[in-house]
């Protein structure tokens, strides 16, 4: 489950490019924290299995 906050984070932050936008569904306090959970996933794309 904690994956798939981490990859709604990262949608929410490349969709609107603003880092406020993604803290608040995480419910994170900081901004910081915000992009500390979603760093490693910015930018890497993945295809389906099928």
């Amino acid at each position: 489950m904690r994956d798939l906050c981490a990859k709604a984070g990262t949608d929410k932050a490349q969709s609107s490019e603003d880092m406020l936008k993604a803290r608040d569904p995480l419910g994170h306090i900081t901004v910081v924290m915000t992009e500390h959970y979603i760093h490693k996933r910015i930018d890497k794309k993945v295809t389906p299995t099928k």
